[in-house]
């Protein structure tokens, strides 16, 4: 039996504990400020796209800029990669449509790319090449010629180090990436539970070249399980010429945003040190949510038994937040003020309100989505959308926006949005990442679906990693609200949402996680800095333009950091660390080697 003074003393620290819990609920939403946006700056105090560097500034220190070709025309996919490539990375870039047009001057670029499957192949080209090896330039073969023309050329074939042709066509399980070449280690590319076939969307038929002594494998096909043939079909590999290498991919990968990082990482096995900028910003959008209008009622009650307010509060509301909280990704939630123009439904004022508070508390941003299920033009839309707010009492100050290329343009000359300083689109299968929309609103392509991240995607993320420390982690929730079958269906993309959160980007921890005008600012800095690294013994000396804190990736197999001047350092991996640069001039010490 509890005695008198008990009972009093417990009920007092009842009281106590239930008084905090409720000073702290109300403290939040007095403290909340949901209706200002901290991200809303004048935008034309950015710095904007003419501030974007190039190197016909020259460079500041007198030091010699290393320059990248691509030989096989301008206008082709993997040229445009180059293109990219060379601009984040501050080289110089020149295209040829052929061998005989190409002119490097006095001095043959650092790496020469070649669109091999557009070039004619005559007996005196590779010697052409290996004259351009023989300068200290490095070859890529972005795409092999067709297996005819390289079972006829025998000259071809020792410049790539395929010592046989086995077949023309054969067919893999899977692919398996080898670690040390992308950043995010080791991968196996293969199906091991019918659950995952849908991830399956490599190329899996491809040409059976063996190689012969001399090369090193970074990507090959898989037969079996227990297979680990040396002479399975390989994917991606590379020759030694001496003071160059030759580098070789058997596939399309080098026709969009995968290429960048494969340039990096082979840039990166040509020296024994390698330091380049990146933006290091991992985002995590949700498109169209939330979405505060009640839509779409009959197809909703069928698939959850629940009207659209009850799917996204009831429903996603917890599954996302928890899937965000487990992950190492800034949240940014694009939000639908309604889908359907044409019904005449007002959204629900104090739903809109709660998600605005929400988001807030967990650190998040409010942007605004163009998706939309009628045939309202987006002007249109928008303007219907800022009158709801206002006379909501909900002003707010958007600084992102998402929605389809077509689209966006149209949008940024609405009135009410001049404080939007960046908008985000889906992947299109290009490899312009990030860039300007305009003159002073930038652009960022999120690379990857949360609710289809299947293994061309997975490769493609550990790719733009290696180039860009940089990720754009999309959820397109209006697939959920307006489903076309079950696989539409919450109960089917939660799972995916939560799988690719969980373990997608583990590997990347090391990176920060930002709000996608965060990683505005961070890339309006990455584009419009220049920079110089040198190194002597075991002091790597960085030299750089930024107005204020910018980022590298220094890769250094086999070594360490040992301490940095003028910033930070964090590892990311085996050889591979990320200097935050907080002074123009940093110098990183290397540590002694240590194997694998």
């Amino acid at each position: 039996m509890i005695s008198r003074r008990n009972f009093f003393s417990i009920a007092a620290v009842m009281l106590v504990v239930l008084f905090m819990f409720q000073f702290t609920n109300t403290a939040m939403e007095i403290w909340n400020d949901y209706k200002e946006n901290e991200n809303a700056v004048d935008v034309l105090s950015l710095t904007a796209r003419s501030g974007v560097f190039t190197p016909e500034d020259g460079l500041p220190w007198g030091t010699a800029r290393s320059g990248v070709a691509c030989i096989g025309g301008s206008e082709s996919r993997v040229a445009q990669m180059t293109a990219n490539w060379a601009a984040y990375t501050k080289r110089y870039f020149i295209s040829a449509a052929s061998l005989a047009d190409f002119a490097p001057g006095t001095e043959a670029p650092e790496l020469i790319v070649l669109d091999g499957a557009r070039l004619d192949w005559s007996e005196a080209a590779c010697q052409t090449l290996l004259d351009y090896a023989a300068q200290g330039a490095s070859l890529v073969f972005a795409t092999l010629p067709e297996v005819s023309v390289l079972q006829e050329n025998q000259n071809l074939r020792d410049l790539l180090g395929i010592d046989e042709v086995r077949a023309l066509r054969t067919r893999v399980q899977g692919l398996h990436l080898y670690k040390g070449f992308l950043l995010g280690g080791e991968a196996v590319y293969r199906v091991e539970k019918e659950t995952d076939i849908w991830r399956q969307d490599l190329a899996l038929e491809m040409p059976w070249y063996v190689l012969g002594p001399g090369t090193k494998v970074y990507m090959k096909g898989i037969f079996e399980e227990t297979a680990q043939s040396e002479d399975s079909p390989v994917v991606i590999w590379r020759r030694s010429l001496g003071g160059a290498y030759v580098f070789a991919v058997n596939g399309d990968y080098m026709e969009d945003a995968t290429g960048l990082g494969l340039l990096s990482a082979m840039v990166s096995e040509i020296n024994e040190c390698t330091v380049y900028p990146v933006v290091n910003a991992q985002s995590l959008i949700l498109a169209d949510y939330p979405s505060p209008a009640l839509e779409n009622g009959e197809t909703l009650a069928q698939y959850y038994g629940r009207d659209m307010q009850g799917l996204y509060r009831d429903l996603l509301w917890p599954d996302v937040t928890a899937a965000y909280l487990r992950g190492e990704l800034g949240l940014t939630c694009m939000m639908s003020v309604r889908f359907d123009y044409s019904n005449g439904r007002l959204p629900d004022r104090d739903q809109l309100a709660y998600y605005m508070k929400r988001i807030r508390e967990l650190g998040g941003e409010l942007g605004l989505s163009l998706t939309s299920v009628s045939d309202t033009p987006v002007v249109e839309r928008i303007s219907v959308d800022l009158e709801f707010m206002r006379q909501a009492g909900l002003e707010y100050t958007f600084t992102a926006l998402y929605g389809e290329e077509r689209e966006l343009d149209d949008a940024l000359n609405r009135e009410g949005l001049s404080g939007v300083r960046t908008v985000v689109s889906p992947y299109d299968g290009g490899s312009d990442v990030v860039g300007y929309q305009s003159e002073w609103v930038t652009r960022q392509t999120a690379v990857a679906d949360s609710f289809a991240h299947t293994y061309r995607s997975d490769f493609r993320v550990r790719s733009v990693e290696t180039a860009l420390a940089y990720t754009g982690v999309l959820a397109e929730v209006s697939r959920v609200a307006y489903p076309n079958g079950t696989e539409d269906t919450w109960n089917v993309l939660a799972h995916r949402l939560a799988a690719s959160l969980s373990s997608g980007w583990k590997c990347f921890e090391a990176f920060d996680a930002a709000t996608v005008s965060q990683c505005d600012g961070r890339i309006r800095d990455f584009l419009a800095l220049d920079y110089t690294c040198t190194r002597e013994g075991d002091l790597v000396s960085i030299r750089h333009t930024g107005s204020g804190t910018v980022w590298f990736l220094l890769r250094a197999s086999g070594r360490t950091v040992e301490s940095v001047t003028g910033g930070s350092v964090r590892q990311v991996e085996h050889g591979v660390y990320l200097i935050e640069a907080v002074e123009n001039n940093v110098e990183a010490v290397l540590g002694s080697e240590h194997p694998y």
